[in-house]
C-alpha cells in the first residue's frame, strides 16, 4: 500500500493555513468599483455603505430574473482580511519587511468569479479571485477550487507550463476574507520585462488572413501539447492527495513518475465538470461523480446524473406543480434514452485502450481570451515567444474522443472551403454573402486546427473524423442542455437521438443506434421542434441565457428596443 508523503502533506496544508486566523488590520485602502471610479474606505469599517457597491455585479443585465441573477453574483468579503493574508505570506517567506495592500481594484466580473487586483506598498501585484455563489453548494465550490489549484500545480511542476503561480488559496470561507478565494501572481503587460498581451487581440475569425488565424491556432495547439501529455489512469479531476478520500489516496494518477517529490503529490478524485454539480443535487453520493475507470462508465454517468437530478427535482411539490414540473418527465425519459445510446458512442472497432479513448486532461475554456502571449519574439513566423494559459476552473480528465475542438472554433455547420463552390456568389444579396463568408472562415479555421492536431498528435487525430463527430454529437448536446432557462430545450437532445437512427445508413452499418422511437413519438418531436424554433425566435440573447452586456442593455433601452412587460421582464419591441 502506497503511503502519502508526510512532507508533501504538510506543504499542502500550509496553502490553507490562513483559515486559522481571523484578525484584521485597520490600515486604509483604496478600492474601486471600476478602473475609473475610485472610492476610499477603512479596511475594518464594515458599516461603510459605499463599500457594498464594490461587491455588486454590474457588467450586465438579465432580461428576466435580473435581481435574482445578480444576487447569485454578489461577492461580499472581509476586505481587511487581505492584509492578514499578505502578512502571513511574508512571515512564511522569511522576508524582513512587512507589506500591506494600498489598493484593491475590481478588474473583471466573469462567468463564475469576481477578479480583483491587489497592489502592495512595495509595488507587488496579485490577482484575488472570489467565486460567485451562483447555484453551487459549498461542497461544489470547495471541490472546484481544490481541483483547479491542484491542476495548475500539476502542469507547472510536471511539465513546466506557463501558468500564474498560486500564492495562497482556501476552498472554504474559514479564513480572514470569510470567502473562498485564490490569490495568484498578476501577469501584467510588462511582466518580467516582457511584452504580454491577450491573444484575443490577434484573433479575428473572419477578417484576418488564413495565415494570421493559423498563427493564433498554433499557440492553442502548442498549449494542448502539455495539457494532453499525460495519459492518466482514471476519469475524473485532479486534486492534491490529501484532498481526496482515503480509498483514493493509494491509486496513482498516472504511471512512470520517477520524481519522488511528485509521485505522491496528486490523485484523481470526483469530476468537477459543471453539469455534474449544477443539476440541483448537492448531496454527496446521490450523483455519481467518479472517478471512473472505463470510458463506458463515464459516459453512462453523464446520463444517470441527469436522470437522478430531475427525478429528485420532481419530489419537490412546488416544482412538480410548476411549468417545469410538467416537462420534467420528458427530460427524464429523454436522458434514459440517451443512457441506452451511450454504449454505441464508443465505436465497436475502437479498442478500449486506444489513445482516443484514453483519459486526458481537458481545459473547458481553451480560447484566445484566456491566453496571454509575449510579443517579444523577433521571428515574424513565430511572433509569440511564450504563452500563459489562464482559468483552469472545471478542468477534468475525460476520454479524448469527447474533448472536441475548442468552442471558439467548433463548427457544426455545412462545410464550404471557397467562394467558387457557390454558384452566382457575386450576385447574392449582402446578407447571404456574409453568411457564406462566415461558413468559409469557420470551415477554414476548423480545418487548420485539425491539420495541426494531425501533425502534433497523430495517434489522436481520429477523434476528429466524420464518424467520431457523429458519435460525439449526442454527448455534446446532452452535456450542454439546461432545464433552468427554458424547458423546451430538451427538444434539441431528442432530435439528436432520433437522428442517431440514421447512423447505420451513413456508415455502412459500422455504427448502429440502439435507441428506438415510435411513429407517434417522431411526429410529436416534429411538432415540438416547430414550437421550439418559434419560441427561440422570440427569445432574444438565448445563447447567453438572457444576459446582455451592460452598455448594450442601456443602449437598447434608451433606443426603445428593449421594453418591460407586465411581469417586469425585458422583451424586444416588435
Amino acid at each position: 500500500m502506497r503511503q502519502v508523503s508526510p512532507v508533501i502533506t504538510r506543504s499542502l496544508r500550509n496553502l490553507c493555513s490562513l483559515r486559522l486566523r481571523r484578525t484584521f488590520t485597520t490600515r486604509s485602502a483604496l478600492f474601486s468599483s471600476s478602473i475609473d471610479d475610485s472610492q476610499f474606505t477603512t479596511l475594518g469599517d464594515t458599516s461603510d455603505v459605499e463599500r457594498d457597491q464594490f461587491f455588486k455585479y454590474t457588467w450586465g443585465t438579465w432580461l428576466k430574473n435580473d435581481e435574482a441573477e445578480k444576487s447569485k453574483r454578489y461577492t461580499p468579503f472581509a476586505i481587511g482580511g487581505i492584509n492578514e493574508i499578505i502578512r502571513r505570506l511574508r512571515d512564511q517567506s522569511s522576508k524582513d519587511q512587512s507589506s500591506h495592500v494600498v489598493s484593491l481594484a475590481s478588474l473583471s466580473e466573469g462567468k463564475n468569479n469576481r477578479i480583483y487586483l491587489a497592489e502592495l506598498d512595495d509595488g507587488s501585484e496579485y490577482i484575488l479571485r472570489i467565486p460567485y455563489p451562483l447555484d453551487w453548494s459549498r461542497d461544489a465550490r470547495k471541490a472546484r477550487i481544490q481541483s483547479e489549484v491542484a491542476t495548475m500545480d500539476f502542469l507547472r511542476k510536471k511539465w513546466g507550463m506557463l501558468i500564474p503561480e498560486v500564492i495562497s488559496w482556501c476552498p472554504t470561507a474559514d479564513n480572514p476574507l470569510e470567502r473562498e478565494y485564490i490569490l495568484m501572481e498578476f501577469i501584467s503587460p510588462k511582466y518580467q520585462s516582457k511584452n504580454f498581451e491577450n491573444l484575443m487581440q490577434s484573433w479575428d475569425p473572419m477578417g484576418s488572413t488564413v495565415l494570421q488565424r493559423a498563427t493564433v491556432l498554433k499557440v492553442i495547439v502548442l498549449l494542448m501539447d502539455k495539457i494532453l501529455a499525460t495519459r492518466f489512469s482514471a476519469f475524473g479531476s485532479l486534486y492534491f492527495t490529501e484532498d481526496v478520500s482515503p480509498d483514493l489516496q493509494n491509486k496513482l494518477p498516472y504511471e512512470g513518475e520517477e520524481d519522488k517529490e511528485l509521485i505522491d503529490r496528486w490523485r484523481i478524485g470526483p469530476t468537477v465538470e459543471k453539469k455534474f454539480w449544477q443539476l440541483g443535487v448537492h448531496d454527496a453520493g446521490v450523483i455519481d461523480r467518479g472517478p471512473w475507470y472505463t470510458p463506458s462508465d463515464y459516459l453512462l454517468a453523464t446520463a444517470t446524473a441527469h436522470v437522478t437530478a430531475y427525478t429528485n427535482l420532481l419530489k419537490d411539490p412546488a416544482v412538480a406543480s410548476s411549468e417545469l414540473g410538467s416537462y420534467l418527465p420528458t427530460w427524464i425519459a429523454t436522458y434514459r434514452q440517451y443512457a441506452t445510446l451511450t454504449p454505441a458512442l464508443i465505436p465497436s472497432d475502437v479498442q478500449a485502450d486506444s489513445d482516443i479513448l484514453s483519459p486526458r486532461l481537458h481545459h473547458p475554456d481553451l480560447n484566445p481570451m484566456n491566453v496571454l502571449v509575449d510579443r517579444s519574439g523577433n521571428d515574424p513566423n513565430e511572433p509569440f515567444a511564450s504563452a500563459y494559459l489562464l482559468d483552469w476552473e472545471g478542468s477534468a480528465i475525460k476520454p479524448f474522443l469527447f474533448h472536441g475542438a475548442p468552442d471558439f472554433i467548433h463548427y457544426r455547420g455545412y462545410k464550404i472551403y471557397k467562394k467558387e463552390e457557390i454558384e452566382d456568389y457575386d450576385s447574392l444579396p449582402p446578407e447571404q454573402k456574409a453568411q457564406i463568408d462566415y461558413m468559409i472562415a469557420a470551415t477554414s479555421n476548423q480545418f487548420s486546427f485539425e491539420f495541426m492536431i494531425k501533425h502534433s498528435f497523430p495517434t489522436l487525430i481520429n477523434a476528429y473524423s466524420p464518424r467520431a463527430k457523429l458519435v460525439t454529437e449526442p454527448y455534446n448536446v446532452a452535456m450542454t442542455t439546461d432545464y433552468d432557462y427554458h424547458p423546451l430545450e430538451i427538444t434539441d437532445l431528442r432530435e439528436t437521438l432520433i437522428k442517431s437512427k440514421h447512423w447505420s445508413a451513413v456508415t455502412d452499418n459500422m455504427l448502429v443506434s440502439p435507441v428506438n422511437f415510435t411513429e407517434e413519438e417522431i411526429e410529436k418531436q416534429a411538432k415540438d421542434a416547430e414550437t421550439w424554433e418559434l419560441t427561440l425566435s422570440k427569445l432574444p440573447f438565448y445563447s447567453t441565457k438572457g444576459w446582455v452586456p451592460q452598455d448594450m442593455f442601456e443602449k437598447y433601452v434608451k433606443e426603445g428596443k428593449l421594453v418591460k412587460n407586465d411581469k417586469g421582464e425585458y422583451i424586444l419591441r416588435s
